[in-house]
């Protein structure tokens, strides 16, 4: 029985396991483990829609963009689709790492949904998508022409009229220091896709300068990048909430009320009702914020924001961000005049262990994890790094394989290169592929790729050296001329499979030629003390195939049957 057979035969089992796996972990039947969407999913926004709820996280420069998820219970979540999944919807060329798409935010309204965002990079600004149904398809992007900065939002009033807010840079001659960030609202006219009326500002970070501020120490980096607005309504009172500190320790989610839309607002003495940036940066969560409020079944109310996961680096004791900004969520008290963040826990906190909310379980199937390529489109849940000019993938090259073409492209420039990846959800976690590739020339490589940014990735790949077939392990780390070989060994034969396993910042790598005898390759390489930790800027990791002939011309093709991911 060969590898593929061998692992064919366990995928009936395994397709059962992951079925349930993520609601066998929860803790109890009470309760739920935070973060409900593991690894690179920032900045989380979410709808109801009946007993449907639905959210999307910022993409950045990978393509399709937008990512939609659903769940009915709030706690298991299924990827249904992307908002931006056509090269017409988005322009990702030369985009740098950490560009691209920022901060989407979803709402329905009278039978339609609405995603507004902001694309930073070629013809950027902010635009809408619209579509009657959340898995697709969604119109093309209509321009909201003079919608200064980021983070937009939509606010669907009474009446019938609709605002948008969001956030900017004041002039530079009225800049207090360098983070100060203001945020406004405008009436915005959505079948002429252009903002009207008088726009209005909601806050300024400048009013709060070295006059409110609970600590009065380090009041710059506590007020810097005032971000993510939403507005909401409640009891006939408007509320405005936002995000201050930045996206790193110094996190915190605000909230003010109104009894007019354009204010004044009068600001809760509570604030900030959600952060962590008064806990050391070894808790099990930091950097919480950028959130979303939402009235849920029963006349609740919840919580989604973004969090980290710090991986210690037990010798240091130092921790870091490899898995990215991940979505949360927290049930809210809001039976007084303000809303209260967890309040049967740590009231203001998050907490990797949380009260599930009063809803019936709904049931994830996570085989899709172990990928044999046997659909006739890739799963929604594998990407592309920038826009993909021309289809250089295949399902249908060969039946049961995903077939890369080997281009000039490389991971390292700001170009769509021949990678399909997938995020990065566990600290530690396995992945295993049977490849098919015959490099004609040294110039070409192909295996599995662990992507940070186009400066900080690992590469394990199958290449042609003094005419014979080489295994190399492959580190870049920082702005490095070029790549530093970690390991490499001969190679009988292109057919081999590949494995690579990681435990937190320590990864190994082993090979096979039939799946069942595997040699060690490197074990325990540590990364911690390298430039690759910091890496991905506003994003996570993600893994991967990656082929390319390294800027020379090609016309090889590479096969790979599998791709098994399984936490460890």
């Amino acid at each position: 029985m060969n590898y593929k057979q061998t692992f064919s035969s366990l995928l009936i089992v395994l397709t059962l396991v992951f079925a349930t796996e993520s609601n066998a972990q929860e803790s109890s039947k009470n309760t739920f483990n935070n973060p409900i969407i593991s690894g690179f999913n920032p900045d989380p926004s979410i709808c109801k829609v009946g007993k449907d709820y639905y959210l999307v996280t910022s993409s950045f420069e990978y393509f399709p963009g937008v990512p939609v998820y659903h769940s009915s219970d709030l706690v298991n979540w299924e990827m249904i689709g992307h908002v931006l999944d056509r090269p017409s919807q988005l322009n990702l060329d030369e985009c740098e790492s950490s560009g691209g798409i920022y901060a989407p935010c979803i709402r329905y309204h009278k039978g339609v949904f609405y995603m507004v965002t902001t694309l930073i990079g070629k013809g950027g600004g902010d635009f809408i998508c619209t579509a009657t149904n959340p898995a697709g398809p969604w119109s093309e992007p209509h321009w909201i022409k003079g919608a200064p900065g980021i983070d937009p939002d939509l606010f669907f009033d009474d009446d019938g009229k609709v605002y948008m807010s969001g956030t900017f840079k004041p002039n530079p001659e009225d800049k207090v220091w360098s983070g100060h960030n203001t945020i406004w609202t405008q009436e915005v006219d959505l079948k002429k896709w252009e903002l009207v009326g008088e726009r209005h500002t909601n806050c300024n970070s400048a009013d709060f300068y070295s006059t409110v501020n609970p600590l009065r120490a380090d009041n710059v980096n506590y007020l810097n990048a005032m971000e993510g607005p939403h507005i909401y309504k409640k009891d006939g009172t408007y509320y405005f909430t936002c995000s201050i500190g930045g996206t790193g320790q110094n996190h915190a989610f605000v909230i003010f009320r109104s009894k007019n839309i354009f204010g004044p607002w009068e600001m809760n003495h509570n604030n900030p009702i959600l952060t962590h940036r008064d806990l050391p940066t070894t808790y099990p969560i930091t950097a919480t914020g950028h959130a979303d409020l939402i009235q849920i079944q029963n006349d609740d109310w919840a919580i989604v924001y973004l969090g980290k996961r710090p991986i210690q680096d037990e010798k240091k004791n130092n921790p870091r961000i490899i898995l990215g900004r991940e979505t949360f969520i927290s049930m809210v008290d809001w039976s007084g005049e303000w809303p209260v963040v967890n309040p049967k826990g740590k009231i203001g906190r998050s907490e990797l262990v949380q009260e599930k909310p009063n809803l019936p379980e709904m049931l994830v199937d996570r085989s899709y994890l172990l990928e044999e390529f046997n659909a006739e489109k890739l799963h929604f849940q594998w990407n592309f790094l920038r826009t993909p000019r021309s289809e250089w993938w295949s399902l249908s090259e060969k039946k049961g394989y995903l077939c890369l073409q080997v281009r000039p492209e490389m991971i390292s420039d700001k170009v769509n290169p021949s990678f399909v990846c997938k995020r990065q959800e566990h600290a530690n976690f396995s992945v295993v592929t049977n490849m098919k590739f015959n490099p004609a020339a040294e110039n070409e490589e192909a295996g599995i790729l662990l992507e940070r940014d186009r400066n900080c990735y690992l590469k394990y790949t199958l290449t042609r050296e003094n005419k014979q077939l080489v295994l190399k392990v492959a580190l870049r780390s920082g702005k490095a001329t070029a790549d530093s070989i970690l390991a490499e060994a001969p190679a009988k034969n292109g057919n081999i499979q590949l494995k690579m396993t990681v435990k937190g910042l320590v990864h190994s790598f082993s090979y096979s030629g039939n799946g069942k005898k595997w040699t060690n390759l490197k074990q325990d390489i540590d990364l911690s003390s390298t430039k690759f930790v910091y890496g991905g800027r506003f994003t996570g990791l993600l893994i991967g195939m990656y082929a390319t002939s390294n800027g020379k011309p090609s016309q090889n093709l590479v096969y790979f049957d599998n791709f098994y991911y399984r936490e460890k």
